[in-house]
This record gives C-alpha cells, sequence and structure tokens, in this order.
C-alpha cells in the first residue's frame, strides 16, 4: 500500500476475519509480541513490531475490502472467459490456433480490401466493418501433397485477431485445396448469417472461387452440373453447399480477390488456420 511502509497483504475469506486479524495485531500486542520469542531485547522487539502491518495500513485494506473483493472476483472471471476463448468451442468443430505474429517488415495495409473504419457488435461479437456495412472476413484452404493419395486438407476463416470466430479444421469429402477453399467460404457465409450479420465481404487469394461463384456456376446448374466439355463438376457437393448459403437473401455476399502470400495480414492469417486444418486431417487419418 503506498505511503504505508511494512504493510503485509493477507487475503481474508470475510470481512469479520480480517477485522479480528486488526483487533488481534493492531496494537503490536498480540501473539507475536517479543516475550513470546524468549527475547526481551530491544531488537528482537523491534523485528517483532516490524513484522506485524501498521494499523492504519490494515484498516485501509479493511475499509475498502469489498471492492478489493469485488475487483479479484471480476478479474478471476476475465481470465475464464480469456481461457475459454483460447479453448474450443464446444459442439462447433472450430479450434482456438495459436498463430505466430507476423514479421513487422510484412505487416501492410491489405491492398485492394475496403479499409474497415469500425467495430460493430451483430449477436454477441464484434466484427470489423467497413463504411458501407460490410463486415470483413478472410478465407482459405491449405493442402499437403494435393492431387496424391495421401493429401490432406483443411480450411481457415478468419474474422480479426483473437475473433472467438476464427476456425481452422479439416474438410470434409475430398481432400484439394479447391474443396478447403469452397468450404471455408460456405462456413464463413454460415457464421456471418448466425450472428445476423446482413453484409459481408469475404476476402480470397482463391480466383478459381470466385469466377465459380461469379461466372460459371449458372451455366453448371443449368447444364446438370456438367462443364462445356461433358465431364461433371469435381466439386458439386462442395459448390451446392454454396449456392445453398448464398440463396439466403438474408445477408448480402461481395467477393474480393486477394494477393497470395505477400504480407496481407488478413491472408496470412486465413493461410495458418487453413494449414492447422491441414495438420488436424493429417492427425484423424493417422488415427483411422
Amino acid at each position: 500500500v503506498t505511503g504505508f511502509t511494512g504493510a503485509k497483504f493477507k487475503k481474508f475469506p470475510t470481512r469479520q476475519q480480517a477485522d479480528a486479524f486488526v483487533r488481534e495485531h493492531g496494537n503490536g500486542s498480540g501473539s507475536g509480541s517479543a516475550s513470546d520469542s524468549g527475547s526481551n531485547s530491544p531488537s528482537a522487539v523491534a523485528d517483532v513490531q516490524s513484522a506485524v502491518p501498521p494499523v492504519d495500513s490494515v484498516r485501509v485494506l479493511i475499509d475498502n475490502y469489498d471492492e478489493i473483493n469485488a475487483a479479484c472476483s471480476r478479474i478471476e472471471g476475465l481470465k475464464r472467459e480469456l481461457d475459454e476463448l483460447r479453448g474450443s468451442g464446444s459442439g462447433t468443430g472450430r479450434r482456438a490456433v495459436e498463430i505466430a505474429p507476423l514479421p513487422a517488415k510484412r505487416k501492410k495495409l491489405d491492398s485492394g480490401v475496403k479499409p474497415v473504419t469500425k467495430l460493430e457488435k451483430y449477436g454477441i461479437y464484434s466484427f470489423h466493418q467497413d463504411e458501407d456495412g460490410f463486415v470483413h472476413v478472410y478465407t482459405d484452404g491449405s493442402c499437403e501433397g494435393n492431387g496424391t493419395a495421401a493429401a490432406c486438407a483443411g480450411l481457415g476463416v478468419y474474422f480479426g485477431e483473437g475473433h472467438a470466430l476464427n476456425t481452422s479444421k479439416p474438410v470434409s469429402g475430398r481432400a484439394t485445396n479447391n474443396c478447403g477453399e469452397i468450404q471455408a467460404a460456405s462456413l464463413a457465409i454460415r457464421l456471418a448469417k448466425q450472428q445476423g450479420i446482413k453484409r459481408l465481404t469475404v476476402n480470397t487469394d482463391s480466383k478459381f472461387l470466385i469466377d465459380s461463384i461469379t461466372k460459371w456456376l449458372p451455366g453448371w446448374k443449368r447444364n446438370a452440373w456438367k462443364l462445356s466439355t461433358g465431364k461433371p463438376v469435381k466439386n458439386q457437393v462442395d459448390f451446392e453447399e454454396l449456392d445453398r448459403e448464398l440463396a439466403d437473401k438474408s445477408i448480402e455476399i461481395k467477393w474480393n480477390h486477394v494477393d497470395a502470400h505477400c504480407g496481407i495480414l488478413g491472408n496470412e492469417r486465413a493461410d495458418a488456420l487453413a494449414r492447422e486444418g491441414s495438420a488436424m486431417f493429417r492427425r484423424q487419418k493417422a488415427n483411422r
């Protein structure tokens, strides 16, 4: 306690016990006196007296007991909430992932991405939103050994630093990079709708994904999910799921292409989450 030398800090379950401590030790004549130690020398008395907190300093703590106890409870509650955010979400398939910070020289403003101007709350979470009212999310897919029998693929969804809805998952179905890209976009839109978001910008480095949605999807559907060559669309199942999410007119989706691996923070974070999803796929595969 500032201004009180020799003060000791002691926590009591109740204020009554704290008051009893003051009465017992406040005048230096309690059980900790020099006579109890078998020595009456001045130095022994001085040592004992210095070990007993001054009555005024203890009284300050007692008078503020309720406030201090309430503050401690708030801190403990915040620590529990932080631990929960760092853990995996129950029943959601999401996993909190520790992502190494980017080198300072690689951090830059997201070129080609409309700057976010504020944090807006939807549901129980806050999201980065631009001046047109669009919440921004970054999505990515990853695949180790893409195109081989040993392929392991994952997806990443990134809403912001430390956001509770940031997601890392293994893909379902075929293990390819494109499956990860498509499934990541579907999940991002679904999570946004669950929180009541009405406008969403999906930032992705996959030109294949954007061209598929904005150019080719209508023709595939008209042609019974066949390419112009007559061959079937390989990712039909994943695109059908994404198309169902897009058919919900309760949310407006804007697609934005960003360059990959050039230091754009959101894209780098989504990439790291997707790579962790691939690692999760590999671990699941090894345990089968």
